[in-house]
């Protein structure tokens, strides 16, 4: 077996002796104290406990020296003497509280930065131990191992959680600065299914815009005295001394008691700053420079478009070190589904700093979930995808001492084959259900949560045998697959307030079939939506996404008429530009699938349109350039002008949304042609039956003005009723 997955030496020695913890994973998880010929163990490696005895140990309190009151006493400077070994995953909490089932938990992996350690997130464990399965992640000082055998250690961890957790259990990876690196690699590596949700705090993916990247030759080369004193020079890039020296601040103190506290921390820190040399002697340091340049230009835009977890990045706007919050909006612009928090005069080493606490960002941000909810109701095989290889020279699997076969400098040339998926590709799979928390916050940051405060949106649903029409969503069908096909408004303005109230009255998250050119960074069309159509599950229209979402009993939202009836021109208020073929219905057949109707009405009558794409093409100069930033958007039909028209506001009318009588569909008419037309005509005067049925009865709404509206729902903090729908 190869000794980098072995688990003798300091894996079992007086370094997890020191650290009063759990060893977790050597890849090969063997127990402590065994032979390292055994095989690979069968059971949950999280329930091999180094040196752990038949008995309940001794309770020990605070690892982390100065910086919190969990396990052990011991100085930092004993734990890195005491580390060496592989790359491990391990516990930081001994099994001091049996009451506890953190199996019952998410999982939270910590990646470190470039210190190895993790001793920089340790303020936070504290709250995250309550609340996760908390495990950290150790690259001894000593290690040599390449990126690519760093993520296979995590990986083949991460598959064995998965195969030994429930099927709803999350599994997080919060990643600091070079962890930041890290874990955006081990989400390429793990899939979205299996690594379900990524945190990156000040993530390092910026380096190559820092000066450090500059300086990467010069300071391991530093004369001895002067590198002594480096950890002291660049403390200030850190973070602001005062904030962490307040972290050990009793603030229920007196102030004078707090002002002595604070002054006695900040002479705290010295030994710790003082102990930063032995973290990362000279030739560490270049390892770990060069690894920081290797990973920031693997996590690049193709590799951060193809991710489907959810991700949160937490920036401090303070960081001197790397431009965190430039980086921050970066990420944003290129992943699917991101939040970002931005912590205002937070440094580099802000998990460390006074008054964070990243339990309660995670439910500022509506980051946290006990269970997992995906978008199919289809049990979800949890499945790690098939490793491929990249050409080069090493097959990345260097051991623990930078001796394994990898390239002559230890790097890796081979590994996890970057994936060439972008957002304008299929990527039909089923989804995480996002929480209510990521929903309000992805409508506040659209401006989704204002608008309804004056839109107030209100939604009806119809009997399939009745034909009643009811307020709310009672009767929206609970069979799956299920099409929703409706009506686009003018600019797709309401898609916002549809999709996120599906979500909030319904539970359901539709999954959009969206043109093509929204995905496309380059395009013009998208408008800023693509962060909507993104975080909410939504991929291009093709006759294979929509087959792959059925195929998934999922719930699909489609709108036939496309982008010519989302950018309408003068006078074509409600008016539908349904195609004639019928594709969507015979597809939908094929699944036994279930069709309803959903007709909007509000926007369409609120604007008016001043010109139309096609009239501002014939603007002077303003044509032309408009022509060329159309050059490579990509279209669905021919003579398609994907152009914005020009509006202007009349109103702010109230929205409605009327879901039809559901339309049941058998597979024996896949291929019926006239059977299929006759029920595609069917949905289209559904959606049409519809739209006059809302636009007649809105004019007995008692709220249907906006100042009588607003001012009700402001007095009585609920939502202004509406017209009865029978």
């Amino acid at each position: 077996m190869p000794s980098r997955f072995k688990s003798g030496g300091g894996a079992t020695g007086k370094g997890l002796k020191a650290f009063g913890g759990q060893v977790l994973c050597n890849r090969q998880y063997v127990r402590a104290g065994q032979s390292s010929n055994t095989g690979p163990c069968r059971t949950t490696c999280s329930r091999w406990i180094a040196g752990r005895a038949s008995s309940r140990p001794e309770i020990r309190t605070g690892w982390a020296p100065g910086l919190t009151d969990l396990p052990s006493k011991e100085s930092l400077v004993n734990y890195i003497k005491g580390s060496d070994g592989p790359p491990r995953v391990f516990s930081p909490l001994p099994p001091n509280n049996w009451n506890r089932n953190p199996e019952e938990l998410p999982l939270l992996i910590v990646l470190p930065g470039i210190d190895g350690t993790g001793y920089t997130a340790a303020a936070q464990f504290p709250v995250l131990c309550e609340r996760f399965d908390l495990k950290t992640f150790l690259i001894p000082v000593g290690d040599r191992t390449p990126l690519d055998g760093l993520v296979s250690i995590l990986r083949e961890y991460i598959e064995n959680e998965v195969a030994n957790s429930p099927s709803d259990r999350p599994i997080y990876v919060m990643g600091e600065s070079f962890g930041g690196i890290l874990a955006l690699l081990l989400a390429d590596a793990c899939g979205h299914l299996c690594l379900n949700r990524v945190v990156l705090v000040n993530p390092a993916t910026s380096f190559g815009k820092s000066i450090w990247a500059s300086m990467g030759d010069v300071l391991p080369q530093l004369p001895a005295p002067a590198y002594d004193v480096l950890p002291f020079a660049i403390s200030p890039f850190l973070g602001n001394p005062i904030n962490l020296a307040r972290r050990r601040v009793d603030g229920e103190q007196p102030i004078p008691s707090q002002a002595v506290q604070t002054v006695m921390s900040l002479f705290a820190l010295m030994p710790v700053l003082e102990n930063l040399k032995d973290v990362l002697p000279p030739e560490t340091l270049k390892w770990k420079l060069q690894l920081l340049e290797e990973g920031a230009k693997r996590v690049d835009a193709a590799l951060l478009s193809g991710l489907q977890q959810r991700v949160l990045v937490i920036a401090g706007d303070a960081d001197l070190l790397i431009p965190s919050k430039e980086e921050a909006d970066r990420l944003k612009k290129h992943l699917r589904t991101c939040s970002v928090k931005v912590i205002d005069g937070a440094g580099h080493a802000l998990l460390q700093e006074a008054d964070i606490n990243v339990s309660n960002i995670f439910d500022e941000m509506g980051f946290y979930t006990r269970s997992l909810k995906y978008t199919s109701p289809k049990p979800v095989k949890r499945l790690i995808p098939q490793q491929k290889r990249r050409n080069g020279n090493g097959n990345g699997n260097g051991n623990g001492n930078g001796n394994g076969n990898g390239n002559k400098n230890g790097q890796s040339g081979q590994g996890l084959e970057k994936k060439e998926v972008m957002l304008s590709q299929d990527n039909a799979k089923s989804i995480e259900l996002p929480t209510l928390g990521e929903l309000g916050k992805v409508c506040d940051d659209l401006g989704i949560t204002r608008a309804k405060t004056l839109l107030s949106p209100v939604w009806f649903s119809t009997s399939s045998t009745s034909g009643e029409v009811v307020n709310g969503l009672e009767h929206l069908p609970k069979e799956r697959p299920l099409i929703i096909v409706a009506n686009h408004q003018t600019l797709a303005v309401d898609l916002g307030f549809l999709i996120s109230g599906l979500l909030e009255e319904g539970g359901i998250l539709a999954r959009g079939l969206a043109h093509p050119s929204i995905f496309q960074e380059e395009s013009t069309t998208n408008a800023g939506m693509r962060g909507l159509f993104t975080n909410f599950g939504a991929v291009p229209v093709t006759p294979r996404n929509m087959f792959k979402l059925l195929k998934n009993d999922e719930v699909i939202l489609l709108f036939p008429g496309g982008a010519r009836e989302a950018l309408k021109q003068k006078d074509e208020e409600y008016k539908l530009f349904w195609p004639e073929e019928q594709e969507f219905v015979r597809i939908a057949a094929k699944f036994n699938a279930t069709i309803v109707p959903l007709s909007g009405v509000g926007i369409d009558d609120s604007m008016d349109i001043v010109a139309s794409g096609n009239e501002l093409l014939d603007f002077p100069f303003v044509g032309n350039f408009l022509k060329e930033s159309m050059e490579n958007v990509k279209t669905v039909r021919e003579d398609e002008t994907l152009l914005f028209p020009l509006a202007r506001p009349r109103s702010l009318n109230r929205l409605y949304f009327k879901f039809g009588q559901p339309i049941t569909l058998s597979d024996s008419i896949v291929n019926d042609k006239e059977k299929c037309q006759e029920i595609y005509q069917k949905a289209k005067r559904g959606v049409e039956d519809g739209i006059s049925y809302l636009k007649e009865k809105r004019a007995q709404d008692p709220y249907k003005d906006v100042i009588p509206r607003v001012l009700y729902e402001q007095n009585s903090k609920k939502k202004a009723p509406t017209f009865k729908a029978n």
